[in-house]
């Protein structure tokens, strides 16, 4: 089995993947807007917002054309997650809005259904997007709709 699959199998369920992949499909409805969910075990480096801002370019999120990628980066075993969004999107939200994203991570992973964690933040990132880049996406689906995991 290659290290992915095994990554995959150990960070979620495939009906708990296949949950996720579907609220990115509904968070970039009505907006421009690009979701991306990134899980690894452990962050290397410069800390979970650091490696989200790597993975952010790695990704080729920071390539869209309204510069509204939103990365939900979770490095699992060191219960660490971040939220890295590009220029169209940073600064969107009230006070307190992206930690309450890593919050809903949070919470999912202790109550040990990360899939409901994972939705959940991925939900309220698109609630922002239908705010703060209203609108159709004339680019289209510019990114895949999948959980990404290293």
């Amino acid at each position: 089995m290659e290290r992915w699959q095994l990554l995959r199998k150990r960070h979620l369920t495939r009906e708990g993947e296949a949950r996720v992949v579907a609220a990115i499909g509904r968070a970039e409805a009505g907006n421009r807007g690009e979701v991306r969910v990134h899980l690894e075990s452990r962050y290397p480096g410069d800390g979970p917002l650091g490696r989200a801002a790597a993975l952010f370019v790695e990704l080729g999120m920071d390539a869209t054309r309204d510069g509204t990628g939103v990365l939900l980066y979770v490095a699992v075993d060191d219960r660490k997650a971040a939220v890295f969004a590009g220029p169209g999107v940073h600064g969107a939200g009230e006070a307190g809005f992206w930690e309450g994203v890593v919050g809903e991570v949070a919470a999912g992973f202790a109550r040990g259904d990360r899939a409901s964690g994972l939705v959940r933040a991925v939900e309220r990132v698109g609630e922002l997007l239908r705010v703060a880049c209203p609108g159709e996406d004339a680019a289209g689906n510019e990114l895949p709709n999948t959980v990404s995991m290293g």
